[in-house]
């Protein structure tokens, strides 16, 4: 899989790089700049903080805080409500991406994109009083770490506003996984019209699985993300040459 996510960026790269004007193309070009440029500020509705909560509640690290109970000084009971688990805690649901268009024709494209992934930490807690105990909890609590960015390179096709688009991707992971670096891919579509400078853009996200390998037992889980957001793009003045 790494080699084909790397032969279709490498490819993709030339297809980039290549002269406008293509044999046996026929006059579908529109006059102007071929080459644009794009940043985008947005959000994930769904980040990877959420597929790491999902693996940790399916690897016993879904028990929740039993509630607890003290005294005042006037011997009146205070308790603190059950704590629910997994937690994220410290993240950043906020993305920001930038992107290099190059078109072909007035319906096709190719678009490399550099982006941020969402980052924070999960906190997991096991049941390690339980009887039998679950081989997995090797600690009450688990933390998580998870942060990167991502690459991807995608063919797009468009009619009237809307702009379609698919292709590889590559996850550079900042946690304790392994592997910590994921192949993938993404679907984009966006909504714009010329000469309007500002765009809406969603996006969905998935890459390879990936786990841990220190604990015996655990399963492992796929990345995946919900981006939605808006940018504005530029163009450069090349005279449609």
């Amino acid at each position: 899989m790494r080699v084909t996510v790397s032969q279709a960026l490498l490819s993709a790269s030339l297809l980039l790089a290549a002269p406008r004007h293509l044999p046996g193309q026929d006059g579908s070009h529109l006059p102007g700049s071929t080459w644009s440029y794009a940043f985008d500020l947005g959000g994930f509705l769904q980040g990877n903080g959420n597929a790491i909560s999902q693996w940790l509640r399916a690897n016993a690290y879904g028990a929740t805080e039993p509630r607890r109970c003290s005294f005042d000084s006037l011997f009146r009971p205070i308790c603190d409500d059950p704590s629910a688990y997994p937690k994220s805690t410290g993240g950043s649901q906020v993305a920001f991406m930038g992107s290099v268009r190059r078109r072909f024709s007035n319906r096709t494209a190719l678009e490399l994109f550099l982006s941020s992934e969402q980052s924070g930490q999960a906190t997991g807690r096991c049941d390690d009083l339980a009887t039998p105990k679950d081989p997995r909890c090797i600690d009450r609590f688990m933390y998580v770490s998870f942060g990167g960015a991502s690459f991807s390179l995608l063919g797009e096709i468009s009619r009237g506003w809307v702009h379609l688009g698919a292709g590889p991707a590559v996850l550079f992971a900042n946690w304790d996984m392994s592997p910590s670096h994921l192949a993938g891919f993404w679907l984009d579509a966006t909504v714009e019209r010329d000469p309007i400078p500002v765009f809406l853009r969603g996006q969905y996200r998935y890459y390879m699985s990936t786990g841990t390998d220190w604990i015996q037992g655990f399963s492992s889980f796929h990345p995946m993300s919900l981006f939605l957001g808006f940018g504005l793009k530029t163009h450069l003045n090349n005279g449609g040459t």
